[in-house]
């Protein structure tokens, strides 16, 4: 018998969730003719992801239930990312438009979108370690709703047009991040459960061979509860992000205009506060049972949600002969309603209150709503019918791909084709590999090999001629990554702190028209400015550069305030030696309302330095005879560097790291060794790389000096 895996963020019997739901009803209906393991984690709670179950095999009702541990839950910096990421989506207007489909691209870096993912939890790495090294081991596998680093991370761990992808899509912000589009791209085919989300998902992710499964919807007849006064149900998640605010809201109003005993009774987990009120009846977690006979019992069964795929409890509600009133916010349920006639839809106060006194004044109207609601529940949704698409789905997914499979070095990438935004700051990878660094955008006209010899033939006045060629050699691809991020708008103030020894200037002259201001700091003994000429030897040419001389984690700017469009604040950070936050406070003085700054620094978690932890030896920086600024007091992480800049009034809105050099043989050795390290590769590049916009209001913040970087200070400090 074919072994089948079903991929899912948590699996246990005391979970309530659509997806979970779904994941586990398809593994129930698979099992007479597969083997099927449920390759899961040993959460239990989807706020914090804590590692609540023993890790290890379970087996229940002839299923095969693999656990693995949590590496990545919940912190606060995953709240920061989706703060910025709904910002952002209200910001550029990004939702699509419900008449064509069509909708903006969402302008974050695959790796700052895959640092979301990531931390959006459950992120294991024993998990897409077992799915990387198992895939043959499975005759397909399914992953089971889009939004979780279990299903995105893991779809990279297998061959394109391996996998079966069950989205459980909802019109949602995180579903506009490209990233989740080039992986649906990546399964052989899509599981929809509805018309209405293949809709969405071809408007979001473009035409994916796939199917319209559904699920299996339990319409066995329940006798309703004994109830004394007639009563409105919701049964769920009680949560704004439901349209549970609006719901109490609507109701209440309701009753205040008419005064009868129509209650509301709502089941569930109440993730936010229930109002107090006479006619509000919060039962809490019920049993399936218990749930059916509320249903039955019901009046009329409430959807306030704009946010649902497939919407099992209102298919639940409809197979109990129970009529539905929902919220107009949700494609899918309206597509339910309007198919069955099993129902009403409101779109505001007026038609929600209009609706609802039109079917509680009419018994004979609702009842023939309710048939109708499970009449379509009955044809659509039965066990045999799901079973049998399903196995159609899975036969055909696995066929297609095992009559011809990728080559291997097809394997891990596949071509894909991306939308060219303007103005672009950085390309995005154009291979579905996307755990990796963003290409070189070199300027046009310039091969690497060319561009390199221009930049190791700049020199500086005074300075060491072979210790300059090599520094410019080997922090090449530092440079040009640098200038991808300055955006290529004529005639904007640029300002570079640490220009010496002028490689960035130069790029930054020659392939940016804009008003560079330039400043560094040598010593206490130095001028308040001055001149230094750079030779390009290519050339022959000779260029002066004036700049101003300041200590910046000391002094104030000699600028004034919102003077610069762009700030270059690179490889300066990890020099400093008590104050980054003066720097990033004088940095948004004199930037420009929504200015770009831009900070390039050496990552603390590179690989290098991975594996010298590993081998017992030391990885800070030696003592340098260029004085304390000559060596790197202070090395970040990327998270180091979001918190530090997100705390001061900067949003980064592009981040990644890359290596400038070739990583030793040790280096990736110890990747190989440590099989964990493969999916964190996009965290233990060389150099971090982050371009932030200015937050408005960011200047009438109070410094943040955050106690992870500082200790001892006092008043003043």
């Amino acid at each position: 018998m074919s072994r089948i895996g079903i991929v899912v963020q948590r699996c246990h019997e005391s979970v309530v969730g659509g997806a979970e739901a779904l994941a586990w009803q398809y593994a129930s209906l698979l099992k007479d003719d597969y083997e099927v393991d449920v390759l899961t984690t040993t959460a239990v709670d989807a706020a914090y992801w804590a590692n609540a179950l023993p890790e290890g095999v379970e087996m229940r009702d002839g299923i095969t239930i693999r656990r693995f541990h949590v590496d990545i839950g919940y912190t606060p910096y995953r709240s920061t990312l989706f703060k910025y990421l709904i910002e952002d989506f209200n910001k550029y207007g990004l939702e699509r438009n419900p008449e064509n489909g069509h909708h903006k691209h969402f302008p974050w870096s695959i790796s700052l979108q895959e640092e979301l993912i990531r931390h959006i939890g459950p992120y294991s790495n024993s998990l897409l370690s077992f799915i990387k090294t198992n895939t043959a081991n499975y005759r397909t596998i399914i992953f089971v709703t889009y939004l979780y680093p279990t299903s995105y991370f893991g779809l990279l761990q297998v061959p394109p047009g391996y996998a079966l992808f069950a989205p459980t899509l909802h019109d949602e912000q995180p579903a506009y991040l490209s990233a989740y589009k080039h992986a649906a791209r990546r399964a052989g085919s899509l599981v929809w459960l509805s018309d209405g989300e293949r809709n969405l998902g071809e408007d979001l992710w473009g035409h994916i061979p796939g199917s319209v499964v559904g699920m299996h919807i339990d319409a066995t007849p329940r006798a309703p509860g004994n109830a004394s006064s007639p009563y409105l149900l919701y049964s769920g998640r009680i949560d704004p992000n439901k349209g549970c605010g609006e719901l109490f809201d609507y109701f209440m109003r309701f009753k205040e205009s008419h005064p009868t005993d129509l209650r509301l009774v709502l089941t569930g987990k109440d993730d936010t506060p229930i109002p107090s009120h006479p006619d509000i009846d919060f039962r809490g977690f019920v049993s399936e049972e218990n749930k059916f006979e509320l249903m039955a019992g019901a009046s009329v069964y409430m959807m306030p949600s704009g946010k649902e795929s497939f919407s099992i409890v209102t298919l639940e509600a409809m197979a109990q002969s129970v009529p539905v009133l929902a919220s107009g916010a949700c494609d899918v349920i309206v597509d339910h309603i309007q198919r069955s006639d099993g129902g009403k839809i409101y779109n505001d106060y007026d038609s929600f209150a209009r609706a609802l006194q039109q079917m509680m004044a009419d018994a004979g109207a609702r009842n023939k709503m309710g048939s109708l609601g499970r009449d379509y529940v009955l044809a659509n949704f039965t066990p045999e019918r799901i079973k049998r698409a399903l196995v159609t789905a899975v036969e055909s997914c696995a066929e297609a791909f095992h009559s011809n499979p990728p080559p291997p070095s097809q394997a891990a990438t596949v071509a894909i084709a991306q939308p060219t935004p303007a103005p672009r700051v950085y390309v995005e990878p154009k291979a579905l590999d996307l755990s990796y660094t963003p290409p070189l955008q070199l300027p046009a006209g310039w091969t690497e090999e060319s561009l390199r010899e221009f930049v190791v033939s700049i020199q500086v006045e005074d300075g060491p001629l072979e210790e300059m060629k090599s520094y410019a050699s080997g922090d090449f691809k530092r440079f040009i990554y640098t200038l991808g991020l300055v955006p290529e708008e004529p005639g904007i103030n640029i300002l570079e702190l640490g220009a010496n020894p002028y490689f960035t200037t130069t790029l930054l002259k020659k392939f940016r028209n804009g008003n560079l201001h330039l400043a560094n700091y040598f010593d206490e003994k130095k001028s308040n400015e001055g001149t230094q000429d750079v030779t390009i030897h290519q050339t022959g040419e000779v260029l002066s550069y004036s700049y101003k001389h300041f200590n910046v984690e000391r002094d104030p700017f000699p600028y004034d305030g919102e003077m610069f469009d762009v700030v270059l604040f690179c490889e300066i950070l990890e020099h400093l030696l008590s104050d980054p936050v003066h720097a990033l406070l004088e940095i948004r003085r004199v930037l420009k309302p929504s200015g770009t700054l831009i900070i390039t620094t050496p990552n603390v978690a590179r690989l290098e330095n991975v594996r010298k932890m590993i081998a017992g030896e030391n990885i800070y920086d030696p003592y340098s005879g260029y004085g304390p600024y000559g060596r790197h007091n202070r090395e970040y992480t990327q998270q180091d560097l979001f918190s530090l800049l997100s705390a001061n009034g900067f949003r980064p809105n592009s981040l990644f790291t890359a290596d400038v050099s070739e990583p030793t043989e040790s280096d990736a050795s110890t990747v190989e060794q440590l099989g964990m390290l493969r999916n964190r590769r996009p965290e233990l590049g060389q150099y971090i790389f982050c371009r932030s916009t200015l937050n408005s209001g960011a200047r009438e913040l109070p410094p943040i000096r955050p106690e992870w970087l500082y200790r001892s200070m006092h008043d003043g400090g």
